[in-house]
């Protein structure tokens, strides 16, 4: 699969739930029965492929052969979010062995901004209902539906491999918090890193994305809805 289950934290997300996924490689010339426990990267998947096929990987490309000879393993992966289908975002992590850390560049927006797609799941209308009905345990509702997001989020995931606990205001975890957000700054300079979309790109796809996801009337609307409502937001800078 391209990400993990489409839960609340999931698929779109940036947390382990959302970006941890299996990787399972056969085929001539493969020993099998290994386990592997090294940080993979779906960009590897690429040159992996080329690598197998003995085919030259070019020397711009990211991706690593895992399986080549001369491999050396990953001390770190990284991902990204940013605009799925309406929903505007803009998230960015770097994950060892040990520790997650992610930058959230719109803060002030909720975790589970609308989105037509994911509104559209049972889990979600479960969680949404139960928010509004006051049901929800304290950890979930301070997760899922707190009115913003923290800056940064440091998790340790040999301790916390749901990643419930943000450490990012520990004093105890100042050195772990400060070698992650320079390996995340120098990732973001390397790899030329765009940042967000401009509003007249946003403008531009919306126009198009409506024409394709608008024949249901009822899902049409919801979609304008959530469209202005991205606007909206942006226009108050959150």
């Amino acid at each position: 699969t391209d990400h993990g289950i489409s839960h609340a934290r999931g698929k779109q997300f940036l947390y382990e739930e959302g970006i941890h996924v299996p990787l399972i490689i056969a085929g001539p010339g493969i020993e099998g029965g290994q386990i592997r426990r090294d940080l993979v990267e779906h960009i590897d998947i690429a040159a992996l492929s080329l690598g197998l096929a003995g085919i030259p990987i070019p020397d711009s490309m990211q991706a690593k052969d895992i399986l080549a000879k001369d491999y050396e393993k990953r001390n770190a992966i990284y991902a990204a979010r940013d605009r799925c289908d309406e929903t505007v975002d803009h998230i960015r992590c770097v994950r060892t062995s040990r520790y997650k850390y992610i930058r959230n560049f719109l803060p002030k927006r909720p975790l589970l901004q609308p989105n037509r797609y994911k509104d559209n799941k049972d889990i979600h209308k479960s969680l949404r209902a139960e928010h509004q009905a006051g049901t929800l345990s304290p950890v979930t509702e301070e997760l899922l539906f707190a009115p913003e997001r923290a800056p940064e989020e440091l998790y340790d995931l040999k301790n916390d491999p749901y990643e419930l606990k943000n450490l990012a205001i520990d004093p105890e975890y100042k050195q772990a918090l400060k070698r992650h957000r320079n390996m995340l700054d120098k990732w973001i300079a390397e790899t030329g890193d765009k940042g967000a979309e401009s509003q007249e790109m946003y403008e531009s796809d919306m126009a198009e994305y409506m024409k394709s996801k608008s024949v249901d009337p009822i899902q049409g609307e919801i979609l304008r809805k959530n469209i202005a409502l991205m606007k909206k937001w942006a226009n108050e800078g959150k």
